[in-house]
């Protein structure tokens, strides 16, 4: 009742939707400025934050640096035999008691990890060994200051540490032991001044170690070592994208959040602001605009209804003027004050005055529509839900070989009787179907012609609107016996030259103008992979993709069409399961001026013989055709590549050149014959002993290399001197005579440094060199530490 109230009047219904579309636009204009202003506030708030993270970082930053430099200063004073440090360790803590302000403890390690002397001392420290330590274990190999990870102490001590160590040298340079500073996580020294940094209400300053990702510095730690946890942000940073603000989720609370790596020290210092915090003033500003909304509204509903009063004066007039124009279609239309409603009110007259000419044409019409059907070639039945007919002209009883004279006899029969009885069936579903569901038809069928010869009609039925509601039908019957003839004799034409087509063994294609493909004999779909139905009709380059076989770049057909029209083209094609063909194409363009002109046929026929004469030769550029291996050609081209790889991503490879020892007596006993089976059981020996995804080639002679790939020293020299006592245990027989050889081994580590493939291996090669000088049957490294 309320919703019929409001809206019988125009006048409401213009005033709510008036309003409606005023609170729409305050909305929108409101919601815009809101959002614009949280917007502007957070970006505000997100350089504000990378500000103070960058302030931070570098705090912690100069903070870490200035007691790594004191302890390298301390460490370097110190110039002592390394059995005299262990003597006076206890003296020498005295010496610095002054690193007690920058650190919680004051530490000396003997060269074994042993804590020999502490300040402030502790209860159970000394004595304690930390050679399994990482921090200890990186001074001692490294020689260089570092500060570790968070440490939990053992031996009873119950503490979390960050330890900073650096090297105390003897005065010949050797390592005599190790200075050490330890800060306490959370401690005043350090960390408890930044845990004390106030960051808005619900803050916190963070700090995570990158290598380990456990947490130094947290709000929510208080002696633990929490681990970076499922943070996406957090992840994102120690990963290395660090240094922007971002929302993330901060245990639940969605919070922006900045991370900075430090300079010094593998460390990434984090500042967390919740997000609610950072959009308070947004959400008082959004409480503004609401209430000025409401205002506004309540001020603009009055003056709308006064509008609208004034507006809608004109309608009153206007019903008077469609009163009249009712009893008078002609009469003169009087000024409404409006254009609009002026109008409206001459279209309704000129509508009145066009309806009382339509009646006066209908007789017209229906007479000239009488004369059409009378003179029309084209058949014309009107029938009724029951199949009868209730009107046809003259030209339907010609297309049935009957009389016009009789039409008068023909209405009132069913029409389905003049089909043949074998088009009946299909013309009789069509028809029921029609009755059920009022779509239209149109088919092919037979009739009954009364001369006895064949008639094929086309049949077409649709419904007419319906008058009275009596439902009727129109249908048009056109003669095409000539036209399905000659569409025969043109198929069967068709059929014959496909079965020529399909019976050639070459790949036969035939697209139009567009490169379209419009027939494939079946070698085409067995070369493509694809059945005949996703080939007919689509572009031929979804197919058909062709490469040159010497630079392996795609060839399109427009540039074949262009410069090799008419001439075979060796080429490769690439089917949609991937294999790669070896075809010889041969594209003719079809000319003249009739229907097929720019047509384009496309014959592939098979040229496997060349790839595999082109992979043979390939081989053998990089191969040795005795053994199989790689030739100085192929191992150059591998190590080259390793080279290059290896000034982006420094991997560890290692570098074997390997010389017979005793080759030539086999040679000159055996002779040759027996010299190349001997250096056949040797690459074999080779290829067992390294892995797969090593690189072994013969060089020339029986002189041999082997690359070993992303493999660590020790691993390789495991491998290599396997190598020689499986050579050294190999024993050939030649004849009646038994040979056992023995192999020379140069090794060198392939630095990052290495840019050039001879440096290497003429490195590789001295060490052969010198294990030849060595007695043979031995490996040496070019450094000389085997």
């Amino acid at each position: 009742m309320f919703k019929s109230v409001l809206l019988s009047t125009l006048r409401l219904r213009l005033l709510v939707l008036g309003g409606l579309f005023l609170a729409l636009l305050l909305l929108l204009v409101g919601g815009g400025a809101y959002v614009q202003s949280r917007s502007a506030l957070r970006e505000v708030q997100a350089r504000s934050l990378e500000t103070l993270t960058a302030r931070l970082a570098a705090d912690v930053d100069d903070r870490v640096r200035t007691r790594q430099v004191l302890l390298e200063q301390a460490a370097a004073n110190l110039q002592l035999a390394p059995e005299q440090f262990e003597q006076q360790g206890a003296a020498l803590i005295a010496r610095f008691r002054y690193l007690k302000g920058m650190f919680n403890s004051v530490l000396l390690y003997d060269r074994k990890g042993n804590v020999i002397a502490d300040y402030p001392g502790l209860p159970g420290r000394l004595g304690l060994n930390v050679a399994d330590q990482d921090y200890f274990r990186a001074t001692r190999d490294s020689l260089r200051p570092q500060v570790s990870e968070p440490v939990r102490m053992s031996g009873g001590l119950n503490r979390t540490v960050i330890v900073f160590t650096a090297p105390v040298f003897s005065a010949e340079g050797q390592l005599a032991g190790v200075l050490g500073g330890s800060l306490e996580l959370y401690s005043p020294e350090f960390f408890g001044e930044l845990k004390n940094i106030a960051i808005g209400q619900g803050g916190f300053l963070t700090i995570h170690s990158v290598r380990s990702q456990l947490a130094i510095l947290h709000a929510d730690a208080a002696d633990g070592m929490p681990t970076a946890g499922a943070d996406p942000l957090l992840q994102r940073a120690l990963g290395g994208a660090a240094g922007q603000a971002a929302v993330g989720d901060s245990h639940g609370v969605p919070a922006l959040q900045v991370y900075q790596r430090l300079r010094n020290v593998p460390w990434l210092l984090g500042v967390v602001l919740p997000l609610h915090e950072v959009m308070q003033p947004a959400r008082v500003l959004g409480g503004h605009y609401l209430l000025l909304l409401l205002v506004a509204l309540l001020l603009s509903l009055p003056l709308a209804w006064w509008g609208m009063r004034r507006l809608l004066r004109p309608l009153g007039r206007l019903q008077n003027q469609l009163t009249v124009l009712q009893g008078d279609p002609y009469a003169a239309t009087a000024a409404l004050g409006c254009r609009e409603l002026q109008r409206i009110a001459h279209e309704v007259a000129a509508a009145c005055r066009r309806r009382a000419d339509c009646e006066q044409q209908l007789a017209a019409r229906d007479a000239l529509f009488s004369t059409l059907n009378e003179v029309s070639p084209m058949g014309v039945l009107v029938v009724d839900a029951q199949a009868r007919l209730q009107s046809l002209n003259p030209a339907s009883m010609r297309v049935a070989g009957l009389p016009a004279a009789e039409i008068g006899n023909w209405l009132g029969r069913h029409w389905l009787d003049e089909i043949h009885p074998d088009s009946l069936p299909q013309v009789a579903g069509q028809w029921q179907q029609l009755l059920a569901t009022g779509s239209g038809f149109e088919l092919l069928c037979r009739l009954r012609h009364r001369d006895g010869c064949r008639v094929m009609v086309e049949l077409r039925f649709s419904e007419l609107a319906a008058s009275g509601g009596e439902r009727r039908f129109l249908g048009l019957v056109s003669d095409v016996s000539a036209r399905e003839e000659a569409r025969g004799s043109l198929q069967a034409e068709r059929e014959r030259s496909l079965l020529l087509l399909g019976s050639i063994s070459d790949a036969v294609v035939l697209t139009n103008r567009m490169d379209e493909v419009e027939y494939a004999n079946p070698p085409a779909l067995a070369r493509f992979g694809v059945p005949a139905s996703d080939v007919l009709g689509r572009l031929l380059s979804v197919f058909m993709n062709l490469v040159s076989p010497e630079t392996g770049l795609a060839v399109p057909l427009r540039d074949i069409e262009r410069d090799a029209a008419g001439k075979p083209l060796p080429l490769d094609l690439l089917s949609r399961d991937m294999r790669v063909q070896p075809v010889l194409l041969t594209l003719s363009v079809m000319a003249g001026s009739g229907a097929l002109q720019g047509y384009k046929v496309v014959v592939l026929r098979d040229d496997s013989e060349r790839q595999q004469r082109v992979q043979q030769q390939r081989w053998e550029a990089s191969h040795d055709v005795l053994t199989g291996l790689r030739n100085r050609r192929g191992f150059l081209a591998a190590l080259g590549e390793v080279l290059d790889d290896n000034r982006v991503h420094y991997q560890p490879h290692v570098l074997a050149m390997i010389d017979l020892d005793h080759f030539k007596v086999v040679n000159d006993s055996a002779g040759q014959q027996g010299g190349d089976l001997l250096l056949q059981d040797v690459a074999r020996i080779m290829q067992r002993q390294v892995r797969s995804s090593d690189i072994v080639a013969r060089l020339g002679g029986d002189e041999f290399a082997v690359l070993l790939c992303h493999c660590e020293l020790d691993v390789a020299e495991r491998m290599l001197r396997e190598l020689l006592q499986a050579i050294d245990a190999h024993i050939i027989y030649l004849g009646e005579r038994a040979f056992r050889i023995s192999a020379s081994i140069g090794v060198t580590i392939i630095q990052p440094q290495d840019e050039r493939a001879q440096p290497v291996l003429s490195r590789a090669d001295d060490g052969c060199y010198q294990a030849k000088q060595r007695g043979r049957n031995c490996l040496v490294l070019h450094a000389g530490k085997f």
